[in-house]
């Protein structure tokens, strides 16, 4: 299994490339609503900062099946971010 942070890294990078394609869409398109951006790149941190903060304050120490099971959501949890990128299309 992958370190917090190691996880922790991931998620950055991973989210803040989401920011970069989001402010990349709106220098594209120009005919788009500035405040849909805000609202995508708004979604997008909110979830950013949600899952970092379950990584810190892990309820499941010492059972290794239950924090395997979280670290899983937490990853799937992060397909939300692309999910609110697609908001944009």
């Amino acid at each position: 299994m992958a370190s917090k942070k190691n996880l922790k890294k991931d998620i950055n990078y991973l989210t803040f490339d989401l920011l970069a394609e989001c402010f990349t869409y709106e220098s594209f398109h120009k005919d788009i609503k500035p405040e849909l951006i805000d609202e995508v790149a708004k979604s997008i941190l909110d979830n950013r900062n949600d899952l970092i903060n379950r990584i810190n304050h892990l309820d499941a120490k010492g059972d290794p099946k239950l924090v395997k099971e979280t670290f899983l959501k937490i990853r799937k949890d992060f397909e939300k971010s692309v999910e609110a990128l697609d908001k944009l299309a």
